[in-house]
């Protein structure tokens, strides 16, 4: 089970993760309590194992400016979380790419279906609609409506509300290839709490923390 911490902000919680067994972790670059400036991410990034994934979390941002950023920290993949369109993505496909897409009840998975098939995406993430957020919500979707989905060999990442309490029992209803946290593991914003941090990845993972 590939597992991403987001909202990354220090480096102490960085190594947390890693040494806990993280496989990727998320450094926000849109309007957030979790924002980093890119200085901060590029000095943590540095100082990080090669082998773990770095990646950046961007909203409705400009091409130019995804570029710039994902250049100077030493990015491996992106995370999309607004409106971009597939050919946006065209002009990123040298990173891993996840797109991120809100759940509720009005979901439409062939429109889901079809950015797959138009766009250069690597993964969708999965996240709950919340009016006015883009992601970050700290809310939970039915997760049971993805178990029969087929994403057409794309890998599916379940985020919204997961903590060590609930992170198994999503794996099991919706089937996901990888989960992704961030305030599950938080004892305030942009602040890691790391033994909740340990427990959600053995739990992920398959472990009985």
């Amino acid at each position: 089970m590939w597992v991403k911490i987001c909202g990354i902000t220090n480096l102490a919680d960085g190594e947390a993760a890693v040494a806990s067994g993280a496989d990727a972790l998320g450094f926000v670059f849109a309007p957030s309590k979790r924002r980093i400036e890119p200085a901060l991410a590029r000095e943590i990034i540095w100082r990080l194992p090669a082998e773990v994934e770095k990646i950046g979390v961007f909203v409705e941002e400009t091409l130019s400016r995804v570029r710039e950023i994902a250049a100077y920290c030493g990015l491996t993949g992106l995370q999309l979380h607004g409106e971009e369109t597939p050919e946006y993505l065209t002009y990123l496909k040298d990173y891993d790419l996840i797109k991120s897409f809100r759940m509720n009840s009005q979901t439409d998975f062939v429109k889901i279906k079809d950015y797959i098939v138009q766009s250069s995406v690597n993964r969708i993430l999965l996240d709950s609609f919340v009016p006015g957020q883009w992601g970050g919500t700290g809310k939970t979707f039915s997760w049971e409506s993805l178990a029969d989905c087929n994403w057409g060999g794309i890998q599916v990442i379940i985020a919204g509300g997961l903590n060590p309490e609930n992170v198994s029992e999503a794996i099991r209803l919706g089937k996901p290839a990888g989960v992704d946290v961030s305030s599950g593991v938080e004892k305030e914003p942009g602040r890691k709490d790391l033994v909740l941090l340990r427990k959600f990845i053995e739990r992920a993972k398959g472990g009985l923390c």
